[in-house]
């Protein structure tokens, strides 16, 4: 049996909305791709374009083989075969491109569409936003729409669109219910590490780097806590512990790391859940102290919570803490990396700290911490994020001369001031702080709440946290940091209420789209086997083990498919006839106008009488007879006819002779 559909030509509109839409979902991959694999498909779909009108321009079976060979070889020195994800993409791409110079037939436009819908598959292996999953979502349904027009001698698009927005709604709850009940593993659905890092706390400290973090507004991580919220002051998010200086940088050190034994540790009083942004390092963020660890992770000995991988795409865990953990022990070995000092230090700041000796107990070490406190906040210091170069001996600079620096100089400077007055010190960076979304239930950390701050060892209270910088800008716990205006001065500007209709409105539209981003992360891509463990509990069915939820799944798939059949076999009710009750308002006016007309009188007897008493309207009850007739007894049923027919009935004005 020969297909009549598959010989015809194909559609010359269906064609370039085909093209159009190739190349809208290839886009993405700009981001992704080679440029030569980019450019290949480009070359290919603008011939293919050019030659809509003269298919002799396309090219023969021999060129189509070098130009193959060609593609084959682009993508192996493009990709080098080092990553699969890469490789099979840009093979796709490169032969999907190939494919559009040898559409001939309808068979032809059938193989590139499924090339499509593979083409959209791949575009998750790298990016998995919402927003990329609604335009690709606008573009499968093109795909599908161009797909029945195929099956059309002529193509609609309007009707074609309408359609397969029906197809795609009437799979969704059944979608929706594989998704949610189909068991799944123990990582989330996208498991492929996708996204690159982007800045963050790196593993050392420089004087001017977390300054120069902190004018990024991009987020670092959202926390969504269990049940207790800690106050703006325990908001210290901890990151890496760094133990020795030269004076210009602060790095971990030598000093041996280990994991901490979890029988020393504490109980956990505040639990919360973190989704981290990819930073492309090991270590994770908890907040102060971190005393219990999710899994493939731990606590080292400097209580930081590290990760088994380094972290390239966004994922989320559950930690708890205890902000009044103390560890009060200090090894002979820590003591020593505590109180390491650069080879020179300026002999201004060995005689400031030498005063402060002289006029302070050296058995109540708090007492010294306290005089440089006092020093930060009685001298002009100035909280800044454009602190200028620091020259020579930067912390002598800093602290004689410029009065200048961002957190990283007030906490690099106290540690090193607190080691020359014999108080073991180390600094710790991480975050600090947090924004609540008014539209869900989870903070937001970003960048610019990056943030460094002191260590001392206290004999009777273990480690104690003491941040110099609150001495200088005591705003900065209370109040994040607003980056972009902070450039535009001399000293911080800290982030307040947005102001007017416009800024009020913006901002809300930002934090609106803040939850929806973590609700598909959440409940979409990160979807795994302990969310969904949690989500059927609360239907009542988390008992049910996997294969116990599969045969489910199967049984009930099976009875909602037979029930759409059976529905689909049910006789289809008939519409409502609209000339019925246009030809009962015909003879209503007729009776009106003192003329009888009886149901049983067909219609060109009853208007031919009509014609007779009403004699100025007889051609148009001629004509009404006419339209009515061919309507009510011919093969098809034209509603723009129809819609005359009313309007004729409805002017109709009898006047009888």
């Amino acid at each position: 049996m020969i297909d009549a559909l598959a010989t015809m030509p194909i559609p010359r509109r269906l064609l370039i909305i085909l093209l159009a839409v190739l190349a809208l979902m290839m886009a993405p991959h700009l981001a992704n791709l080679h440029p030569a694999v980019m450019g290949l498909f480009a070359i290919t779909l603008l011939w293919r374009l050019l030659a809509l009108d003269q298919p002799n321009r396309l090219p023969g079976r021999s060129v189509l083989i070098l130009l193959t060979v060609g593609a084959v070889v682009l993508v192996i020195s493009s990709t080098g075969l080092h990553d699969g994800r890469l490789t099979g993409t840009a093979l796709l791409g490169s032969m999907l491109g190939l494919k559009l110079l040898e559409l001939r037939s309808r068979r032809d436009v059938h193989i590139t569409l499924f090339l499509g819908f593979f083409l959209a598959l791949t575009q998750f292996l790298y990016n998995q936003s919402l927003w990329l999953a609604g335009y690709l979502l606008i573009g499968i349904t093109i795909l599908i729409a161009l797909q029945l027009g195929l099956s059309r001698v002529k193509t609609d698009v309007k009707s074609q669109l309408g359609a397969a927005g029906i197809m795609l709604s009437a799979a969704l709850p059944l979608a929706l219910v594989i998704f949610l009940l189909f068991p799944r593993l123990h990582t989330p659905l996208w498991g492929i590490d996708t996204e690159r890092a982007i800045t963050g706390i790196s593993g050392e400290m420089n004087l001017g780097s977390i300054g120069e973090l902190s004018r990024s507004n991009a987020i670092a991580f959202r926390v969504s806590f269990t049940d207790q919220v800690p106050i703006p002051a325990q908001r210290y998010w901890r990151g890496p512990v760094l133990w020795h200086t030269d004076g210009q940088r602060w790095q971990p050190g030598q000093r041996p790391v280990r994991s901490s034994r979890t029988d020393e540790i504490s109980a956990a009083p505040i639990s919360y859940e973190i989704t981290l942004e990819p930073t492309g390092e090991y270590w994770l963020f908890g907040l102060d102290t971190v005393t219990q660890a999710p899994p493939s992770s731990h606590i080292n000995s400097n209580h930081a919570l590290v990760g088994a991988k380094r972290v390239h795409r966004r994922f989320s865990y559950i930690a708890g803490s205890d902000p009044d953990y103390l560890q009060l022990e200090l090894s002979t070995i820590d003591r020593q990396h505590a109180l390491q000092l650069p080879e020179q230090v300026s002999p201004r700041v060995r005689a400031l700290v030498n005063d402060w000796l002289a006029e302070t107990d050296a058995a109540e070490p708090m007492q010294l911490i306290q005089k440089a406190l006092d020093y930060f906040n009685r001298e002009p210091f100035v909280y800044t994020l454009s602190p200028g170069r620091l020259g020579g001996d930067p912390i002598d600079t800093f602290l004689f001369e410029t009065r200048r620096g961002f957190c990283e100089h007030y906490a690099g400077s106290f540690a090193l001031l607190m080691r020359l007055g014999g108080v073991p010190s180390r600094v710790v960076i991480g975050y600090q702080g947090g924004d609540k979304n008014p539209h869900a239930d989870h903070w937001v950390v970003r960048q610019s709440d990056a943030h460094a701050w002191t260590e001392v060892w206290l004999p009777e209270l273990g480690w104690w946290r003491v941040d110099p910088t609150a001495a200088v800008a005591p705003e900065r716990i209370e109040q994040p940091i607003d980056s972009a205006l902070s450039q535009d001065h001399d000293q911080i500007v800290f982030r307040a209420d947005a102001r007017g209709l416009f800024g009020s409105l913006w901002r809300e539209a930002v934090w609106l789209a803040d939850a929806v981003d973590f609700g598909w992360h959440r409940w979409v891509i990160g979807f795994d086997f302990h969310r969904q463990r949690h989500l059927l509990k609360d239907f009542g069915i988390g008992h049910l083990r996997g294969t116990d939820v599969a045969i489910a799944l199967l049984v009930g798939c099976t009875l909602a498919i037979a029930l759409v059949y059976l529905i689909s076999r049910l006789p289809a009710p008939k519409r409502g006839d609209p000339l019925p009750r246009l030809w009962h308002k015909f003879r209503h006016k007729l009776r009106r106008a003192g003329m009888e007309a009886p149901a049983w009188q067909g219609p060109y007897d009853l208007c031919q009488r009509a014609a007779d008493i009403f004699p100025e309207q007889a051609s148009e009850l001629t004509a009404i007879s006419r339209l009515y007739v061919q309507l009510r007894y011919g093969r098809h049923s034209d509603p723009r006819q129809i819609g005359a027919l009313r309007q004729r009935i409805a002017r109709l004005k009898l006047n009888a002779a």
